[in-house]
């Protein structure tokens, strides 16, 4: 059950990035600032929303707190920002999401779901190798970020 929860949400995150067309380099430094607010965040909006008495019946707050803090940034800019225009970047740049994204969150996804033996060797692989997967994902994106060009800069060339 735990690889078909994993597959589902890897291709929620995939088809998203393809069908915004959004640049993975944007997106991956988003992903990546919104795990750097969960580490240091999470644990302070987890005590508010338990206060306010909000709770989901199998997801723990502080996993479902954590996910959306990774999550939110990256949401947040798949509706602007620079876009592939080639079908090819479209669909590297949507794996590419879809991965970073799916890893970073697999710490509070798996403590959401209930994991049989096959579930849970292939979360702890992700959660073996997150650290490199994680480093690759930054370099591709900032990679990314960099082939990115931007058409004019907003300055108007004048001709003498």
């Amino acid at each position: 059950m735990g690889i078909i929860v994993l597959v589902v949400v890897a291709a929620i995150f995939w088809l998203l990035a393809f069908l915004t067309k959004r640049r993975f380099g944007v997106l991956g430094l988003a992903l990546a600032a919104g795990a750097l607010l969960s580490m240091l965040w999470s644990g302070q909006l987890v005590g508010i929303v338990e206060r306010t008495g909000v709770s989901l019946a199998s997801i723990s707050t502080a996993g479902l707190v954590s996910a959306l803090l990774v999550l939110l940034p990256a949401l947040l800019l798949l509706f602007s920002g620079p876009s592939y225009r080639g079908k090819h970047g479209r669909v590297m740049g949507a794996v590419f999401f879809a991965v970073f994204a799916t890893v970073l969150i697999i710490e509070p996804l798996s403590s959401a779901i209930a994991l049989d033996a096959a579930g849970r060797a292939v979360f702890d692989g992700l959660m073996r190798y997150q650290p490199y997967i994680v480093t690759i994902g930054v370099m591709l994106a900032l990679l990314d970020l960099l082939a990115t060009h931007t058409v004019g800069g907003g300055r108007s060339k004048s001709r003498h």
